[in-house]
């Protein structure tokens, strides 16, 4: 417990000094110290912003404004039993300065690295970077500092450009049912491990610090429309793709599928009623990836694709010749369906 302000029976008090940046920290002992170490004992310390944290002046906001101060002594062991101070009060709250208006930086989760792509408001690519990370045989420590890094990369870009950032309003756990056609175990523990939100915690207090707006989406299918949309349009990979489908989401821009995937029946559903069909034709039919470079011949089969085959078991049989094809040799472009 702490006060800024002298009187009454608080152990610890913390005073503003008359010369700059200078503070002081009023400690009353207790009676069976007194006689070794006096009454009180007085320690002068600054304090000095780090990281965008303007610490000096929420402390005398703090102070200025009597806004309640916590204060923690202890020491730590593996420091040489050095002794520290922490002291915890009121940040008054920052203003969203950076928002949509200017863009969007969308943010994708992917294996090894988190995909940032930033979308201008006109729905263009300006920029976009894939930041490595490592998340296995990590501590708990390591992982935080990691996110962290990773984190103050991502504002730092928003401020550069003044706009806002999205992420996948989820849940990681239903990720991977809603959006994705390829997984593996390393992307599932990776998924469960970021549920912990550590990553959101990190990236949701740095906004807030820095002023900077934080969109959530829906993540439905953002990983099929960049991989069939965006991915050989603009030659990017499936996570900055997704980043874009994301920040463009967030924007509120179209999702359209391409005319040419696009049946006659389905013209008035909804655009996501689309691109589930779209996403259970990639996942029956075992597209990779790679694949949809060249979308159009990769879905050409979707057009004669049927609802009620998507349950049932079938053969893999080219579409030009009819012949079985073994499902483990699929690496050529061609579609394949089912019959």
């Amino acid at each position: 417990m702490g006060k800024s302000q002298p009187g009454g029976g608080t152990m610890m008090k913390v005073f503003p000094l008359q010369e700059d940046g200078l503070y002081q920290l009023q400690v009353q002992l207790p009676r069976p110290l007194q006689d070794k170490y006096g009454q009180k004992i007085q320690l002068e310390f600054s304090v000095s912003d780090r990281s965008g944290r303007y610490r000096s002046s929420d402390l005398d906001y703090a102070l200025n404004n009597f806004k309640p101060i916590t204060i923690s002594i202890f020491r730590r062991e593996h420091k040489q039993d050095n002794w520290y101070i922490h002291l915890s009060t009121y940040v008054q709250e920052i203003p969203v300065v950076h928002n949509r208006k200017n863009g969007c930086i969308g943010i994708d989760f992917n294996a090894e690295e988190i995909s940032v792509t930033y979308v201008k408001w006109d729905g263009n690519i300006e920029y976009l970077e894939e930041i490595p990370y490592q998340w296995k045989n990590q501590t708990t420590g390591q992982r935080q500092a990691s996110m962290r890094n990773i984190v103050c990369q991502v504002v730092k870009l928003a401020e550069f450009f003044e706009c806002a950032i999205a992420i996948e309003s989820l849940d990681f756990t239903k990720k991977k049912a809603i959006a994705r056609s390829e997984e593996s175990k390393v992307y599932n523990e990776m998924l469960s491990n970021l549920a912990t939100g550590m990553f959101r915690k990190a990236l949701e207090s740095c906004c807030r610090r820095f002023g900077i707006e934080l969109i959530k989406v829906n993540p439905a299918f953002t990983s099929v429309i960049g991989m069939v949309n965006y991915m050989a349009k603009y030659g990017l990979n499936s996570g900055t793709a997704a980043g874009l489908v994301i920040g463009g989401r967030a924007l509120k821009l179209s999702e359209k599928i391409p005319k040419c995937l696009l049946r006659p029946e389905d013209v008035n559903k909804h655009d996501w009623s689309h691109w589930r069909r779209v996403a259970s034709f990639i996942k029956l039919h075992c597209i990779r990836r790679t694949q949809l470079f060249q979308g159009r011949k990769a879905l050409e089969g979707i057009l004669t694709h049927s609802l009620w085959a998507e349950h049932q078991l079938s053969v893999q049989v080219h579409i030009e010749t009819g012949e079985p094809r073994n499902k483990n040799a699929l690496t050529d472009g061609r579609c394949l369906a089912r019959v």
